[in-house]
């Protein structure tokens, strides 16, 4: 690494007791296990202690200035590099999804990784983050954040199948199950097609129709909160990056250097962002 390479880093900062910090980029939350010995032994070697983000990055606290491009070394090593700040991309944060998760309706740790590697670090106007959240009860709370992706499944049944065991109704957190004359009823009016009922169903008369994700656009997790927009009721995985990349596209267009996603949409209106978003063929600024 070059001398003083740290200079040139936003993830690497000084801290109110004078020495500096080390925001580590972790995707989705996850890391191997030589990682994460190796944050330990960076923090032991050179710093204090680590500190656990609320974005699921690590952060190494109370690093020495003459420390730092050595621990950046060997942090490297592991292939550990500084996080996401400013004005880019963010680290994409997820939970789980199906891969580990019994309630999930979706694959999310991968969806993160494909994300992250495609857009992590680019220049925004304003800072841009990304939560996955498997199912419509979100743990990542994905519609609090510039973009959020909620996985979710539209279920059906197969009435010949049904015993009107009533298991569907015990797991629905909305209502949106019952059964009427020994068979089971979809409430598609309540549903919130979280796929717990297909699941659960112990002979397999619940099954997934579809499948895909809810997109939300311009939410804030900080003062004051925002709930975001909901773009799409259903996305397919194979439609996500190239949407994230027109949404990019008519950001940068249109919005000021610092103007947050929020900010940019209220300025333009929902409608007329959405309008923008979808004119393939338009300039993303008009």
């Amino acid at each position: 690494m070059k001398p003083e390479i740290y200079k040139g880093m936003p993830a690497v900062f000084k801290r109110r007791d004078g020495k500096f910090e080390i925001k580590i980029l972790v995707t989705g939350g996850m890391l191997t296990p030589r990682q994460v010995r190796r944050i330990g032994e960076v923090a032991e070697r050179y710093g204090g202690e680590v500190h656990i983000t609320v974005r699921q990055e690590l952060s190494i606290l109370g690093v020495p200035e003459e420390k730092l491009d050595p621990a950046l070394q060997d942090l490297a090593e592991a292939g550990l590099l500084p996080g996401s700040a400013g004005m880019t991309f963010r680290n994409v944060v997820s939970c789980l999804g199906s891969d580990y998760c019994f309630k999930a309706a979706a694959e999310t740790t991968s969806l993160a990784e494909e994300i992250a590697e495609r857009f992590t670090g680019e220049k925004t106007p304003g800072p841009l983050k990304v939560g996955i959240g498997g199912c419509p009860f979100p743990c990542t709370r994905p519609q609090f954040n510039e973009i959020g992706i909620m996985g979710r499944v539209r279920p059906e049944l197969d009435l010949e199948k049904c015993t009107g065991c009533g298991k569907c109704v015990e797991v629905c957190k909305v209502g949106a199950a019952s059964v009427v004359e020994g068979k089971a009823v979809i409430d598609y009016g309540k549903c919130a097609m979280c796929g717990r009922c297909v699941v659960n169903c112990p002979v397999g008369a619940r099954y997934t129709a579809e499948d895909g994700y809810m997109f939300f656009v311009g939410g804030r997790g900080s003062w004051p909160p925002h709930e975001g927009w909901i773009f799409r009721d259903f996305v397919g995985r194979e439609e996500i990056l190239p949407l994230i990349g027109r949404i990019l596209e008519v950001y940068r267009a249109g919005a000021k250097p610092g103007m947050r996603l929020l900010e940019f949409i209220n300025t333009i209106g929902f409608e007329e962002f959405r309008r923008r978003v979808e004119a393939d063929d338009a300039d993303p600024g008009r």
